[in-house]
């Protein structure tokens, strides 16, 4: 029989866990709903910019703690990460895949083949403790669960995927074991892959799906979730658009069952995310063919991203996300974006339109091997941390050189991605406004003077490197 002490001990103890938990269920990341151009996080709304290694979920060789400490000291809030995408290539057997490698017999990589009808329990614990270090650092997810297998042929695709007859003891059926090395016959298997028609197939995924929302839907607040990588860039058979609205049935249906919200997004071709658009929360800019960007002229790049995201939020009303590779500028081998002057000018041309940026590094080697992008995601996120972002819409009307981010007649925005001089409409007659230049190079204020409201303002930045126009009423 308890004591009384003990009960009221035990009461306290159920009282704060009942806190605790409807504190977090409070805090879930998800659209603005005043402004949905932004996320909101703990009440506030938020722009998501960041990097981080893209495989480290099954590259167990990589240090969670240490990784999520590097970019949370330079401000990320975001990482995009794949679920399961090159387990098989980490050296030395030290990849995880959902699944264990039971035999009997060999995979392509030497190693026993998976039995996809078993899990296995360490990569699920170091999924959670990946998302659980995040949550903790403020960083949110980007969470793609399928990479596609066949599109960017070669020996780390097809050959070594865990779903390959060649590499798994439960004979699906309408899959190949051919390795796939050549760009047509990854196109016709790209065609097999994402095929709601095949229910061998369709077992396999739709289990993986099922114990992801298990285990992570209403327990953590920084997951969105991305069906897959560059899905269906290439080919264009009808059930591949089949296969996307499965997804996302499959998780509407989840969440109606369970009662939580969850952000859905995904990376293929406009075309395709506009089949389903009604049923993905954010739109992601990797697969769309448009933004492919130059390098070479940064003015043009400013004003490409303006309108890409622009167009896109009048379209689908979401928040615009940029997972390409090329938004990291330390990834030379890119040649969307190779310098750390035309990544920052990307960056803040993103920011200034009301987008986002969630890069991303590719190997164990490369997500300290330069300091290009965690200087400008620091110089953007330094600054935003100022603004209270849901009042702010792009409004690039409002000035006749580079971008504006305006909360009009109270605070402007503007980015000039070549310095030089602007002239900014800043209404009310009757304010005054605070007029600071912000350095992004540096992350200092320079320059700070008042102005008078009314008729249009012509300023100077300090010179032709990019600068930032902060204008605010006090």
């Amino acid at each position: 029989m308890k004591t009384r002490p003990m009960r009221a001990t035990v009461t306290l103890v159920m009282i704060w866990f009942g806190l605790a938990w409807g504190g977090a269920r409070g805090a879930t990341l998800d659209v603005h709903p005043d402004n949905a151009r932004w996320f909101r996080r703990n009440g506030e709304a938020i722009a998501l910019f960041g990097s981080g290694l893209w495989t480290i979920i099954p590259d167990t060789r990589v240090d969670i703690g240490e990784h999520n400490e590097w970019y949370a000291r330079w401000g990320a809030n975001a990482n995009r990460a794949t679920l399961f995408a090159f387990c098989c290539s980490v050296p030395d057997g030290k990849g995880l895949a959902p699944w264990p490698r039971t035999g009997p017999g060999q995979a392509n990589d030497g190693l026993a083949r998976f039995d996809l009808s078993r899990w296995d329990e360490r990569f699920w614990r170091r999924l959670h403790e990946y998302l659980s270090d995040c949550q903790r650092r403020g960083i949110v997810v980007l969470l793609q669960i399928w990479d596609e297998p066949f599109l960017e042929h070669g020996s780390e695709r097809w050959h070594l995927h865990p779903f390959n007859p060649g590499n798994h003891i439960n004979h699906i059926e309408g899959l190949p074991a051919t390795e796939g090395h050549e760009q047509n016959f990854a196109v016709g298997v790209e065609d097999q892959f994402y095929d709601p028609g095949n229910p061998d197939l369709m077992r396999f995924q739709d289990a993986l799906v099922a114990r992801l929302l298990d285990e992570t839907a209403g327990r953590y607040d920084n997951v969105i979730y991305e069906i897959g990588n560059e899905i269906c860039m290439d080919s264009r058979h009808p059930h591949e658009r089949r296969w996307q609205r499965h997804w996302i049935d499959v998780f509407g249906r989840y969440q109606r069952e369970h009662n939580v919200k969850l952000l859905l997004s995904n990376d293929t071709r406009e075309a395709l995310f506009q089949d389903a658009a009604d049923g993905l929360d954010v739109v992601n800019h990797h697969g769309f063919s448009g933004l492919r960007l130059p390098p070479s002229d940064g003015d043009n790049l400013s004003a490409q991203v303006y309108a890409a995201v622009c167009w896109h939020f009048q379209q689908y009303g979401r928040p615009v996300i940029n997972s390409r590779p090329c938004s990291d500028p330390d990834r030379t081998h890119y040649g969307d974006v190779v310098t750390e002057e035309i990544g920052r000018i990307l960056f803040w041309s993103y920011f200034c339109s009301a987008g986002h940026i969630v890069g991303f590094r590719t190997t164990e080697q490369s997500w300290k091997g330069g300091l290009a992008a965690e200087r400008i995601i620091q110089s953007v996120q330094t600054f935003a941390a100022r603004l209270s972002l849901d009042r702010f819409v792009p409004r690039k009307d409002l000035v006749d050189n580079g971008l504006c981010l305006a909360d009009p007649g109270r605070e402007y925005v503007i980015y000039l991605p070549r310095g030089g001089g602007v002239t900014v409409n800043l209404g009310r007659a009757n304010a005054t406004f605070g007029a600071t230049w912000y350095n992004p190079r540096t992350r200092t204020d320079e320059d700070a003077q008042m102005l008078a409201g009314g008729a249009p303002k012509r300023l100077i930045a300090p010179d032709t490197d990019d600068w930032v126009l902060h204008l605010k009423t006090p």
